[in-house]
């Protein structure tokens, strides 16, 4: 036990190492970047001013995405639909604001619905600074999660989400904590509980007017359990942690806008029985470098996972096969991605994003390919006196 934990400890070393000797790197040559879905935003800023008013509001998300994935990780499919959200916005307060209405998923090609559910929400907001919110959350930008701990078309494919959730944003920290309750269970129920939890958090270490740099934190895990149903079985928990350190730098020039780094190391749990015997931890590590400019944002990325697993990441970055019976010991990937926005009108976009995958283990390439366009807008249909 001695000899594995000196050999744990000066490999997690050996890992320490190079993110520092990386991040030193890249910052001599002052390339920096970040990898969000900035167009996947739905949820309207809090309007304190509104007291007394009632809104018609429509979101909706529009897709067609194609993903040339293969190997024994993901197969190759293509998501193609829409997703509408009408809803009636009311402020009885200045911090209180509460919206109900519905949200439909509807996959082109196919007669049925996929999902077709109410919406309401309360958001409780008592300072600039704090918001609570029950019911149907916000989770813009898959609450800004890196890519493999959540997947992007969770944003286009899930039901909205729905629990407590509770922000917190000032000048040199941010916070997002939620509980999204994805299946309910009554006394008797043949299935299990199932939820979403997680914690990300931001410090800001140094900031000035064009650079910033930031300490990441995030807790994420999914959990089924439960006391009162029949299912057979333990309860199962997927937990990941994951710090990291973010750099981020403004540009004054027509062309480019902003260079910035994203670097994060994942430690991630899984029960030991429902994946791969004898398997219940890995870890992984990424880095991306961002370029923004003028005519959309291009960004270098490197994956390398350790027999990392978490059931709702980016399929192609878990080490877990599709079939869920073999767990890859390593799994590395370079990514290159093009992403391109343009906003139409206030609050509605349209996007572009390619997706070039190189698994430099298995010497294949694969590639993604998304057009989205989002709409949000209201309509007041009654003022305050």
């Amino acid at each position: 036990m001695i000899i594995i934990r000196i050999i744990h400890k000066y490999v997690l070393l050996k890992i320490l190492g190079r993110i520092i000797i990386g991040l030193l790197l890249l910052i001599s040559f002052q390339c920096y970047g970040q990898n969000d879905y900035k167009i996947f935003k739905y949820y309207e800023p809090f309007r304190p001013d509104s007291t007394g008013n009632f809104y018609f509001a429509l979101d909706n998300v529009n897709f067609f995405k194609n993903n040339e994935y293969k190997g024994d990780i993901a197969t190759g499919y293509t998501l193609t639909g829409a997703w509408l959200r009408p809803k009636i916005v009311f402020y009885p307060d200045a911090k209180l604001r509460m919206e109900f209405g519905g949200n439909v998923l509807k996959y082109n090609g196919r007669d049925e619905y996929y999902h077709l559910v109410p919406w309401f929400n309360v958001h409780y907001q008592p300072t600039e600074k704090i918001s609570l919110i029950l019911g149907n959350l916000n989770s813009d930008r898959n609450h800004n999660l890196p890519e493999f701990l959540a997947d992007p078309e969770m944003f286009l494919t899930y039901k909205p989400e729905a629990g407590l959730q509770a922000k917190y944003n000032s000048k040199r920290f941010t916070a997002d904590l939620w509980i999204d309750w994805q299946q309910f269970i009554v006394e008797g129920d043949p299935f299990k509980e199932r939820f979403a939890f997680g914690t990300v958090a931001s410090w800001k270490i140094f900031e000035n007017d064009n650079a910033s740099l930031s300490f990441p934190m995030t807790f994420y895990g999914l959990h089924q359990g439960g006391e009162i149903d029949t299912s057979p079985g333990l309860a199962k928990s997927y937990i990941t942690v994951t710090p990291g350190l973010s750099f981020r730098n403004k540009i004054s020039n027509n062309i480019f806008k902003e260079y910035s780094l994203n670097t994060n190391y994942s430690l991630s749990t899984f029960p030991k029985e429902n994946v791969v015997p004898e398997e219940s931890k890995g870890w992984g590590f990424s880095a991306n470098v961002n370029i923004d400019t003028r005519l959309g944002g291009l960004t270098l990325a490197y994956w390398h996972g350790h027999k990392f697993y978490t059931p709702q990441g980016g399929i192609l970055y878990q080490n877990l096969s599709g079939t869920g019976t073999t767990m890859k010991s390593e799994n590395e990937l370079i990514n290159l991605k093009y992403h391109y926005i343009h906003e139409i009108m206030p609050n509605t976009f349209f996007g572009f994003v390619f997706d070039y995958y190189y698994d430099s283990l298995n010497k294949q390439t694969m590639n993604s390919e998304g057009l989205y366009l989002i709409v949000n807008f209201g309509v007041l249909t009654r003022r305050a006196k």
